[in-house]
């Protein structure tokens, strides 16, 4: 029997989370005068948004195998032919934004320990922010529009 996935709901955390710790990083280096309580806003934000990226890589990764996705992979990374490469696609840009989301979380930490610029999370933040945009897109691509199968030539033998 198979099970409900928890994937789609779960993966809400960590992009609301990455996406509004940017804004806070940015506003801590426009706004000097409030730049300990944005770091600190900053930090929470990043650290629910690892916490939660780690939450829908597992999901994810539970859903690929339910799906014989993982076939032809490496561990938890699906193999290239689960639909036509979108789903390991999906999920190595879904590592890259947890992983950067998770040097931003540290650099934020080391930002606020010794009052320095917010200018290094910010970019790392945005980083993330663009790799969770494309991991959605390609997850999106995914589901709701799956690639045709390369159909073959007729007489054309591979």
């Amino acid at each position: 029997m198979p099970v409900l996935p928890l994937h789609p709901a779960v993966v809400h955390f960590p992009v609301a989370g990455v996406f509004f710790a940017a804004g806070a990083l940015a506003l801590a280096a426009g706004r000097p005068a409030h730049r300990r309580a944005c770091l600190a806003g900053a930090a929470l934000l990043l650290a629910a948004a690892v916490a939660g990226g780690l939450a829908a890589l597992v999901t994810g990764w539970q859903w690929a195998d339910q799906l014989a996705y993982l076939a032809g992979g490496w561990g938890p990374i699906p193999g290239p032919r689960a639909v036509e490469g979108l789903a390991q696609r999906h999920a190595l840009l879904a590592l890259a934004a947890v992983a950067t989301a998770a040097l931003a979380l540290g650099l934020t930490l080391v930002a606020r320990k010794r009052e320095g610029s917010p200018l290094p999370p910010l970019l790392a933040a945005l980083l993330s922010c663009a790799l969770i945009a494309a991991t959605g897109h390609v997850g999106g691509t995914m589901v709701h529009a799956p690639p045709e199968p390369a159909a073959e030539e007729p007489g054309v033998r591979s």
